[in-house]
């Protein structure tokens, strides 16, 4: 049976490679590097689906590891990135994408024998449910909030005339950054509303009405991005202001999984589950 370890390794190599060549092409302004960069990140998402499907998480009886599911986000990452790359021919995202998995298998790595337990009377479609719409969710936001990151940057340059230069010259239009960062927050709203929504009902089933802090956070950062997908659907919100809420979407979302998961008195805290209690 493949190990957790060497299923790591193989998939951190390629995403290493890709994120190292692609800094290069970016850099050098190189279209070969960037293409290259760009295969290299597609082979290491092959090589942990094909990981994935034979099963190296069973190597731990009784659930995935801590380190599984940050794993589990990056192939998602990965996976928005190449469809970007395939439907718009856009490689910046994936470019991106690639050191974002890097960082993620790198943070990884210490917790591949940290098991999560889950109770039994947990394991139901909400649970999968629950975590598959919001990895699927985070990830699309992640690359919208790229999208946005970049948008603010060549805007602050066009606004003050400054010269395109070096690597803004391959940077997509403008006008495509919006339109992705449009796409992926149209996409993973409602993605998001399927995992708080089965979360909170799994949620609810097990622990009755707690008032658990990663409950309150996650409906604050929902209403947030209630306001941001109803601007942006039917206020023609665009440009500078969505990317700016999209952005503070995606920190609260970081800080959601980084802070309250670890340092707050949550039924969601990694340690907790960690331990089975």
């Amino acid at each position: 049976m493949i190990s957790p370890e060497f299923s790591t390794l193989v998939t951190l190599v390629f995403y290493a490679l890709a994120s190292i060549v692609g800094i290069a092409g970016i850099m050098a302004r190189s279209a070969f590097w960037r293409r290259l960069a760009c295969f290299l990140a597609l082979c290491g998402f092959v090589c942990q689906t094909v990981l994935l499907m034979l099963g190296f998480h069973k190597a731990l009886p009784g659930g995935l590891s801590l380190g599984a599911y940050l794993q589990l986000l990056a192939w998602f990452l990965l996976l928005c990135g190449i469809v970007v790359w395939g439907k718009l021919h856009q490689e910046t995202l994936l470019l991106f994408s690639a050191p974002l998995g890097l960082l993620l298998f790198v943070m990884s790595a210490p917790y591949l024998g940290t098991l999560v337990t889950v109770p039994a009377s947990l394991h139901t479609p909400f649970y999968v449910l629950h975590i598959g719409a919001l990895f699927s969710s985070l990830a699309l936001l992640a690359l919208a909030s790229v999208a946005g990151v970049l948008f603010l940057l060549l805007e602050k340059r066009i606004k003050r005339k400054q010269r395109m230069e070096n690597f803004f010259l391959d940077m997509p239009a403008i006008t495509l950054l919006d339109k992705i960062n449009a796409l992926g927050t149209l996409l993973s709203f409602p993605l998001y509303t399927l995992g708080i929504v089965t979360g909170l009902l799994w949620a609810k089933s097990i622990f009755g009405d707690t008032g658990d802090p990663k409950e309150v956070v996650s409906v604050v950062i929902w209403l947030i991005f209630a306001v941001l997908f109803y601007s942006r659907l039917l206020k023609g919100m665009r440009g500078r202001k969505a990317a700016l809420l999209t952005a503070l979407i995606f920190t609260l979302c970081l800080f959601s999984i980084f802070v309250v998961n670890t340092v707050m008195d949550t039924h969601h805290t990694f340690f907790r589950l960690s331990s089975g209690r």
